[in-house]
């Protein structure tokens, strides 16, 4: 996963350039480089952040053309051969390249074969190469690209210059998102919008198999059939893809606090004048579906265990599915099974294949996404967006909390049942009750928690599955070894595990089974176990670390899923590690 810039005819690309990747570097911060023409080629990467880089550009660059990438390594490690952007053996292309080739050793082979020698280990260098071959022998960019796009199996997205003409860049894309960005005698582009809303709101978004050229003043695009493809001028809302942090020291804080603010845009978009406001064709075709199939991988899977449940609550028979998993052994259960894909990206690769799928058996097919336009949101049947503005954090919070929250109103929808505002609303205060007061005792349990390598969370039932979503922030923040158990599965495998000192995290906030959860509790702490209740007062005991007002407790995923998440982002802080770029992670998890 990696983050693309790009501009033709800017007349201070460096600025552009950089505070786009810095705006990117969500997707990708291994390394990072750009390039330009100034009295020559001139290429400048490193491995390490977009800061790094900015400190060996040059201030002043002269130039009417840069790329600029930020990688997240897939094909090859981090070094400075690996990183972008790359440049043919002959010095004839200079490309940067977000995605993964399926067949790169075929390519690469015919091109060792051919004379061409390789600096690194990405597919990418390859590709540069490839392009530059069939360069060479017609001496037309547009047309190479077009012949080496027959040639690639994989998904993409590639900005393409040359040193002969840097008047244009040349883009191609499949799979991977990127979008032009039109302003007052340039161009831009770059693999979402937020690098080039200072300068523009008014963007073109490339459809698979297509390619083209940008000038100064035009940008021309084509189908894979090479026919020139009308392409509509979208314009998107500056303050949605806004990356500003607003006085947090971190964006995963501000994130955590924005959760209210979301949800309730949720209740305003989706409930108004005491009416559900879904499309009725779509609830239509939820109930008369005879089953509900939920797809999506990490963050997003285990929002769908929590949907899946609302849905059989609601009637209906549900299943869910990991996307990496479908994805390679499709299984449609039922006589008339629904989709539904939740991606907070909308990008993410395994969903993508998945839809593939999906659309081949001609399947009803809803995407629950935070971007609008996205792949996902442009080829799905039905899409409800999450309006929860961008999320920068690699370490999904807030729009988790969106996507259960807006679970809850499509599945209360089908019988029309309104008690879901109410619930919704009363778990909403639980969120701004643990904002207001709770965070000093939440940061003094992260201090005990710091230096601990083993860490478990237990629930059961909708606990169960924020117990999951729970120990996953902290892996991703903390780099601490954490398990989610359910509570009745202890006693087949995981109680081995436990010894002395190791800590315990439960919540409590289902009175059918609050009874069973007292009793592991008891389990774990004749083990040695340090526990750590979180619980509902009507539940609580008088030992239990937090607790908090009762609650509908099927959302325990709105009300106290900020306990978890404020958890991890204290530890991580604890720790003094990158709390908003956990190492190996990328946010647009765009490579399968």
């Amino acid at each position: 996963m990696c983050g693309i810039v790009g501009a033709i005819g800017l007349k201070e690309p460096r600025g552009y350039t950089l505070r786009g990747l810095k705006t990117l570097d969500y997707r990708g911060y291994d390394s990072a480089g750009v390039a330009f023409f100034d009295n020559g080629l001139k290429i400048i990467k490193d491995v390490g952040s977009v800061e790094h880089l900015m400190d060996i550009v040059p201030n002043r660059i002269k130039s009417n053309i840069m790329i600029g990438h930020t990688r997240w390594a897939t094909h090859g490690v981090p070094n400075k051969e690996n990183t972008h952007p790359h440049l043919s053996n002959h010095k004839a292309i200079c490309l940067v390249h977000n995605g993964v080739i399926e067949n790169f050793m075929e390519l690469k082979k015919f091109l060792l074969e051919k004379g061409y020698e390789f600096y690194g280990d990405t597919d990418s260098e390859i590709v540069a190469n490839l392009i530059e071959y069939h360069y060479l022998e017609n001496k037309d960019v547009l047309k190479s690209i077009k012949e080496v796009m027959d040639l690639l199996k994989g998904n993409y997205a590639f900005v393409v210059f040359t040193p002969d003409d840097t008047n244009h860049l040349y883009v191609m894309k499949k799979g991977s998102p990127l979008i032009v960005g039109k302003g007052n005698n340039f161009n831009l582009v770059a693999s979402d919008a937020s690098p080039m809303i200072e300068l523009t709101n008014t963007f073109i978004e490339l459809d698979d198999n297509e390619y083209g050229v940008l000038s100064n003043k035009d940008a021309t695009i084509y189908n894979q059939a090479g026919e020139v493809v009308s392409k509509e001028y979208i314009h998107k809302d500056i303050e949605a893809i806004s990356h500003d942090l607003k006085g947090y020291p971190h964006y995963m804080l501000k994130e955590i606090e924005e959760i209210e603010p979301t949800v309730e845009r949720i209740i305003d978009t989706y409930y108004v004048d005491d009416e559900f406001q879904f499309d009725p064709n779509l609830v239509k075709s939820l109930k008369e579906s005879d089953h509900i199939i939920f797809i999506a991988c990490g963050t997003s899977y285990h929002a769908s265990l929590v949907g899946g449940r609302y849905f059989e609550d609601a009637g209906q028979s549900a299943s869910r599915f990991i996307a990496s998993e479908w994805a390679f052994h499709p299984t449609f259960p039922g006589q008339k099974p629904f989709i539904i894909l939740i991606s907070q990206s909308g990008e993410t690769a395994d969903l993508i294949h998945c839809l593939k799928i999906i659309k081949e058996h001609n399947l009803n097919c809803l995407v629950i996404t935070n971007t609008g336009g996205s792949t996902l949101d442009r080829n799905c049947q039905y899409s409800l967006l999450l309006h929860a503005g961008i999320e920068v954090s690699v370490a999904s919070t807030k729009a988790y909390v969106a996507q259960t929250a807006l679970l809850a109103l499509l599945a209360a929808s089908l019988n029309n049942n309104k008690r879901v505002i109410k619930d919704l609303k009363d778990a909403l205060k639980i969120v701004r009750d643990i904002k207001n007061n709770y965070k000093p005792r939440i940061q003094a349990i992260a201090e005990e928690l710091k230096d601990k390598t083993n860490i478990f969370y237990l629930g059961r039932g909708f606990d169960y599955f924020l117990s999951l979503e729970a120990s996953l922030k902290l892996k991703e923040v903390s780099y601490i070894h954490s398990e989610a158990v359910p509570g009745g599965e202890l006693k087949h495998g995981p109680i081995a595990l436990i010894e002395e000192g190791t800590p315990v995290i439960v919540f409590i906030t289902d009175p059918e089974t609050a009874s069973s959860m007292r009793g592991n509790i008891e389990e774990v702490r004749a083990r040695g176990a340090i526990i750590y209740e979180i619980s509902t007062k009507f539940l609580a005991k008088e030992e239990d670390n937090i607790v908090v007002n009762d609650y509908a407790y099927y959302l325990s995923s709105v009300a106290i899923s900020s306990v978890a998440f404020y958890l991890a982002y204290y530890v991580s802080l604890a720790k003094g590690l990158n709390v908003d770029k956990p190492r190996n992670l990328a946010k647009s998890v765009t490579v399968e």
